[in-house]
C-alpha cells in the first residue's frame, strides 16, 4: 500500500494494483486457516487493520474481474486439499470463493532446479511432514 501511495507512474501502479489484490487472497487464506484450526473468528480475536483495497483505483478493475476470490494451486497433483480451506465467500463482498487447479493461463513457467533448505535451514523434509500431520490433525483437515 505504501508503495502505490509512493507513486503516480500508471505502469507502477497497475503493477501494484494487481499485487494489492493477489496479496488479499493470501491474507484471507491465512485467516481462514487459523480459523479452521483454532476454531477462532480470527477477527475477533485480534484487532487487524484494514487491508481492503477499494481505495485503490488500478486495484478495483481486478476485484471486478474477480481476481481477489481465485486461489491458484499452481500444480495440477499437488494442494489438492485446499478446497477444505478456500470455501465459502469472501469476507468483503461476499462472492463464491473458488480453487483453480494448476496456473493462470499466460506463458508457460519453466521448472525451477530444486534448492535445498533455502528458507527453512535444519528443518528436514521428514520433521517438516510431521508438523504438516500434527498441523492437519489438530485443524481436523482430512486429505
Amino acid at each position: 500500500m505504501k508503495v502505490y501511495e509512493m507513486t503516480d507512474h500508471p505502469a507502477a501502479r497497475a503493477v501494484v494494483g494487481f499485487l494489492l489484490v493477489r496479496g488479499g487472497v493470501h491474507v484471507v487464506a491465512y485467516a481462514k486457516a487459523l480459523e479452521i484450526a483454532t476454531g477462532v473468528n480470527v477477527t475477533k480475536l485480534v484487532p487487524v487493520p484494514s487491508l481492503s483495497n477499494k481505495s485503490f483505483t488500478e486495484a478495483r478493475k481486478y476485484e471486478e474481474k474477480g481476481v481477489h476470490t481465485k486461489l491458484y494451486t499452481w500444480s495440477d497433483q499437488d494442494f489438492s486439499s485446499i478446497d477444505q480451506i478456500w470455501k465459502g465467500t469472501h469476507p468483503e463482498d461476499g462472492l463464491p470463493l473458488e480453487v483453480i487447479a494448476g496456473a493462470p493461463k499466460g506463458v508457460p513457467i519453466p521448472e525451477a532446479p530444486e534448492s535445498k533448505e533455502e528458507f527453512a535451514p535444519g528443518i528436514s523434509a521428514e520433521d517438516f511432514k510431521e508438523i504438516a500431520k500434527r498441523l492437519k490433525m489438530a485443524g481436523n483437515i482430512t486429505d
